[in-house]
């Protein structure tokens, strides 16, 4: 049986001192990065490329600003009209009357059906009403547009004046605006230079953008229900 020799003392096991080193180390950084404040841990920092930033703002913002370019831009003027040939004439002549700047505007007439129930069982009343129909479809198809594009839609049925406002514009793009006006209006010779101006100031600059803006009048808004 072997002994250990009475004058050998015991050793502890070197691991029992690790902890110890450990919580010095700690200590030594801690007392370091406080008289050091550009000294970082950049070993328990991911490298530059694996870091992500997460922005979060209004909801309302998410919404992608415009472009600072015009190039895209696209105008179109849709005029809503009834029965009324002299309002839709004087509207159409005021609108060929002003000064596009030289840009492509196009123009959309929409034309509503008369409703057959005014003329009742009175034949001649109706005949009437289809003669005056065909006068003003006459009329628009030769008027001339010399500024862009012309689209006449007659319908075939009355739809009303709110539901012409409804579907008078379907947007193909971010950059298309359509100026609605309704038949019995005049318009100023400078009416468009001054939406452009609008346009190219609350929309396209930056600076003042806001996603919240969806449109302007010309005339004081009613509310629709």
């Amino acid at each position: 049986m072997l002994r250990r020799s009475p004058s050998a003392k015991a050793m502890p096991p070197a691991r029992n001192a690790l902890p110890f080193l450990l919580l010095l180390a700690v200590v030594f950084l801690s007392l370091f990065s406080l008289h050091r404040p550009d000294f970082r841990l950049s070993f328990l920092r991911p490298p530059e490329s694996d870091q992500k930033t997460l922005v979060l703002g209004n909801p309302s913002s998410c919404r992608s600003q415009p472009s600072n370019s015009t190039s895209n831009f696209r105008f179109i003027v849709k005029v809503l009209a009834y029965d009324r040939l002299d309002s839709l004439a004087r509207c159409l002549r005021s609108l060929a009357n002003a000064d596009y700047d030289g840009d492509r505007v196009d123009l959309h007439v929409f034309l509503d059906h008369f409703r057959a129930s005014d003329a009742g069982n009175d034949s001649g009343a109706l005949d009437q009403r289809l003669e005056d129909a065909r006068r003003m479809l006459g009329f628009v198809d030769g008027f001339e547009w010399k500024f862009g594009g012309k689209l006449v839609h007659y319908r075939t049925g009355n739809v009303g004046l709110q539901a012409q406002w409804l579907e008078a514009w379907w947007p193909s793009s971010d950059d298309e605006f359509a100026f609605v006006v309704e038949d019995d209006l005049e318009l100023s010779p400078v009416y468009y230079r001054y939406l452009k101006k609008l346009i190219a100031a609350y929309y396209y600059d930056r600076s003042n953008f806001n996603p919240s803006i969806y449109g302007a009048s010309l005339q004081r808004p009613r509310f629709v229900a």
